[in-house]
């Protein structure tokens, strides 16, 4: 059984097909997706209806992607709660340190329930900084300093793509993790 987990993790960490899925609740951390900061821009996690979410007070509100190795392009599913006609989007850091950026409202938005909202943006990752293994990436609502509400979220997604990992990869893959793990 061991055997069969140990092979099942590391085949989800090389992203073979070229694809990985991932998601953050808020309930559970992600190995993939990192807690939003700063705590100083944010309220602690809630739970209401066994949903759990965080209140954005503050902008710009950070996290990272972490990913065995680079991808061509990130699709996100933002399930989130605002205002009425409140500008909310995201942003891709193509150098953090120098703050550059491409920022995009979301593509296409959903009503799920109760207020909550899924928003679909994608990004081009070829461009972006993949610095120790992590895209970084914010949340902005310009008017939460204007208007003094809050975005909470409650999840988010992602589907990272690139192009299907060969044969001759795969094994450079592996003959690199026996030779890192007998390090």
């Amino acid at each position: 059984m061991s055997v069969f987990l140990v092979g099942f993790l590391f085949w989800r960490d090389l992203a073979v097909s070229g694809k990985l899925e991932a998601e953050y609740n808020l309930k559970y951390p992600s190995p993939f997706i990192t807690p939003l900061t700063p705590y100083d821009r944010l309220v602690e996690v809630k739970n209401k209806n066994e949903r759990y979410f965080q209140s954005i007070i503050a902008e710009p509100v950070y996290f990272g992607v972490r990913l065995p190795r680079s991808f061509r392009q990130i699709t996100f599913w933002v399930n989130f709660r605002s205002e009425p006609n409140e500008i909310f989007r995201l942003a891709a850091f193509a150098d953090k340190d120098k703050e550059i950026f491409e920022i995009n409202g979301f593509e296409e938005i959903k009503n799920i329930g109760e207020g909550w909202q899924e928003g679909r943006v994608t990004f081009d990752m070829t461009n972006k900084n993949f610095n120790f293994q992590k895209y970084q990436f914010m949340f902005s609502a310009p008017q939460l300093k204007i208007d003094g509400h809050e975005v909470d979220i409650s999840k988010i997604k992602i589907l990272a793509e690139r192009e299907p990992l060969t044969w001759a990869g795969f094994w450079e893959k592996v003959w690199g993790r026996i030779i890192k793990t007998l390090k």
